[in-house]
């Protein structure tokens, strides 16, 4: 039956078109390897970080406090510059927390924790998949300020992790928000350019 379907009806035969992938084997296989690198890197980055902010907060032991700054500088730095790289997966990641987090509001009492305060962090990640869902398009154009903004969202959400049996957690990740919120803002209304000084004088 289902043969004969895309043999008599066109329909079917472009949807059949359109559901299997063209590319040789060789590209599809490059192409998921590219995915799991990225996954491997960023879950290397996010490391990084944790454990930086974990040597940082050491008391009185110096030299860890010391490796600490520089392993979180270097994760900046690294996350600073491959905003191009991870913007497009950043919209999924967070969306997939988001459902996690529904999901887990209907079982909070089981888990021990407030269904109110997983709401909450459901609500503030709903937030920030939104305003980063401009970004899901490997196409998309990044402006300085937006790549500033994912930065700054990239970092709430590594630090919102350690906190995240407190509201301050929610209170990190919504800095985050604050942050892509301003960036969408301005990337709407950019300053007007000033007049040059040719069309000053040809009004003259």
């Amino acid at each position: 039956m289902f043969t004969n379907c895309r043999v008599q009806n066109p329909e079917c035969r472009r949807i059949g078109l359109v559901t299997r992938d063209k590319r040789p084997v060789k590209e599809q296989v490059k192409s998921g390897f590219l995915i799991a690198g990225k996954l491997v890197a960023a879950f290397c980055i996010a490391a990084t970080f944790m454990a930086g902010c974990a040597l940082a907060q050491k008391v009185g032991i110096t030299s860890q406090i010391a490796i600490g700054w520089l392993l979180i500088v270097i994760s900046i730095v690294v996350i600073a510059t491959t905003v191009r790289f991870w913007a497009s997966g950043f919209f999924g990641f967070i969306a997939y927390g988001t459902l996690r987090f529904l999901g887990g509001s209907l079982f909070a009492s089981s888990l021990h924790l407030s269904a109110l305060y997983m709401l909450s962090l459901a609500a503030s990640l709903l937030g920030m998949s939104i305003l980063c869902v401009r970004f899901a398009s490997r196409k998309t154009h990044i402006i300085r300020i937006e790549s500033a903004s994912l930065v700054v969202a990239a970092i709430c959400v590594l630090l919102a992790l350690p906190l995240m049996d407190s509201y301050k957690s929610v209170a990190v990740l919504n800095m985050g928000n604050v942050a892509l919120l301003l960036s969408w803002l301005a990337a709407r209304h950019p300053p007007r350019p000033p007049h040059s000084a040719h069309a000053k004088s040809s009004h003259v």
